[in-house]
């Protein structure tokens, strides 16, 4: 009887073709091998050579350009349309600080009108307007968006007067807490200021100010010790201050007419001798006795000279 031999061969068809594809395979891999042995990387030398093409960096330039400037036109004629649409006009103003300024004059000053855009208006030149009025220090303009201007004044402080020379004469200007000549005194603004008399004020003008040493500087720091608001020589109660180049500083009270040499330097401890003084003399009311004070003569003592309120009257009856 005949042994039954399987056929294998039916199932071994597709065996030969993934030989060949296994074999071409490792051909191909062993003809990528350098001498060194390592594999040439095909793909990124391909790549980096493609990179340093002249026409790959051509073209990504002018990408770019142009991308830049679709982005340019399209930004500008987005502002233009913003420009002219309603969205960022001005519809309320607020104006803080003003005292002796009025807001108008600070509208006015900054061209600062209703229907303005807010994306087209300069803040630095409105700065520059506005404080260009001799009462104005500082300014400060923001934006609120989207349709509100906020301007904040900061307007000079007066500390007292003082008569400049120049070609229209002598005039008097205001100084502030600073000792800076700022504005020209109008009849119709406050008068209720000390005034500084006897200075040198040539070369003097709006802007200048006091000089730190000498006379002058001795009458501003008496003053700034006055507005310090002591309750017996406040600020208030100081009419003038004149500078004479024999005698010193020479102050006047408003309600008493009688002269208080005050004499060179030492300014503070004389000014807190002042207070004490007319603190007892008013205590005692005797100040209308008074004839003059004298703070010049010893650095201790100071002397004080009274009226004779009957000496006219005894001298007529003695003739």
């Amino acid at each position: 009887m005949k042994k039954f031999k399987p056929d294998y061969s039916k199932y071994q068809v597709g065996r030969p073709g993934l030989l060949r594809r296994f074999r071409s395979s490792l051909v191909e891999f062993a003809g990528r091998r350098g001498r060194t042995g390592t594999v040439r990387p095909r793909v990124a030398v391909t790549a980096r050579q493609d990179r340093g093409k002249p026409g790959g960096l051509y073209r990504t330039g002018i990408l770019f350009l142009l991308l830049t400037l679709v982005v340019g036109i399209g930004g500008w004629y987005c502002l233009q349309f913003l420009e002219r649409s309603d969205i960022f006009r001005l519809t309320m103003v607020s104006v803080q600080g003003t005292r002796m300024t009025q807001k108008q004059q600070i509208l006015d000053l900054g061209v600062i009108e209703q229907g303005i855009n807010l994306l087209s208006f300069d803040i630095d030149l409105a700065r520059k307007r506005i404080s260009s009025h001799p009462w104005v220090e500082s300014v400060r303009i923001k934006r609120t968006w989207p349709s509100t201007l906020e301007v904040l004044v900061r307007e000079y402080r007066p500390l007292a007067m003082v008569n400049i020379e120049n070609e229209r004469g002598r005039i008097l200007y205001y100084i502030d807490h600073r000792g800076k000549v700022f504005a020209e005194v109008n009849s119709s603004q406050d008068l209720d200021f000390p005034v500084i008399t006897g200075i040198e004020t040539s070369g003097m003008s709006a802007g200048t100010a006091i000089p730190d040493t000498g006379p002058a500087a001795d009458a501003f720091r008496f003053l700034r010790l006055a507005a310090r608001g002591n309750p017996i020589v406040p600020l208030q109660t100081i009419s003038e201050v004149h500078v004479s180049p024999e005698k010193g500083l020479i102050v006047y009270l408003v309600d008493n007419p009688f002269p208080i040499y005050m004499g060179y330097d030492n300014v503070k401890t004389r000014y807190y001798q002042l207070v004490k003084l007319l603190e007892r003399l008013y205590r005692k009311k005797k100040v209308e006795e008074i004839k003059e004070i004298r703070m010049d003569y010893f650095e201790d003592r100071i002397l004080v000279a009274r009226v004779e309120p009957y000496k006219s009257e005894r001298n007529r009856r003695t003739r």
